[in-house]
């Protein structure tokens, strides 16, 4: 009851309910029997070492994808011994779009912590998988590696390789691009505003 003796009427769950992208709790997250990970929007720790790259390549509004035996995904890849992340970014957008030196910013990562059933790292030992998005200005003629095709594709397209493909780091990969999406506006904004 209210002071005016009115019935107070709770609203409906779905009435407040936020979108996912506004969603900021991340959990420990098990893949598979081998692994724990946990995803943080922060940089990468000094020293740490990231063995796969996941990247998102915009080229304006749109986004270049490698396509493959009639599959679209994400260019990712693992990052070989004595190779930087960004050396493994740019060999891997290379070879799957024949994107050429792109701006990379980071998005956010999961840090890998090996369980005892683990084959590769001792129990406890960590590992990095990290995601990038990229501004992307040139663009060879073709892929480095031929058996790729480069398809330039809208961000709902986008969207439904994220749902289908990368269903379990969904909400971690449209959360923190669309934080790097709203500020790439917001940047763009500026500089017309400024002109």
């Amino acid at each position: 009851m209210t002071g005016d003796d009115e019935e107070f009427e709770s609203p409906h769950p779905t009435d407040y309910r936020l979108r996912e992208s506004e969603r900021h709790m991340y959990t420990e997250k098990k893949i598979g029997d081998e692994w724990i990970a946990l995803w943080t929007l922060d940089d990468i720790p000094p020293g740490a070492a990231v063995s796969h790259v996941t990247t998102i390549p915009y080229r304006r509004d749109r986004i270049v994808l490698p396509f493959k035996d009639g599959v679209y995904a994400l260019p990712e890849t693992n990052v070989a011994e004595n190779e930087t992340a960004e050396d493994a970014i740019k060999r891997v957008v290379f070879d799957m779009c024949g994107i050429q030196e792109p701006r990379i910013a980071h998005l956010g990562h999961f840090t890998y912590k090996a369980t005892t059933l683990n084959k590769t790292l001792a129990a406890g030992g960590t590992t990095i998988a990290a995601l990038y998005a990229l501004e992307v200005d040139t663009l060879a003629d073709n892929p480095g590696d031929e058996s790729y095709e480069r398809r330039i594709i809208l961000q709902r397209e986008l969207n439904q390789v994220l749902r289908g493909v990368y269903i379990e780091r969904r909400l971690e990969y449209t959360d923190a691009l669309d934080r790097w999406l709203l500020q790439r506006l917001k940047t763009a904004r500026t500089e017309s505003s400024n002109s």
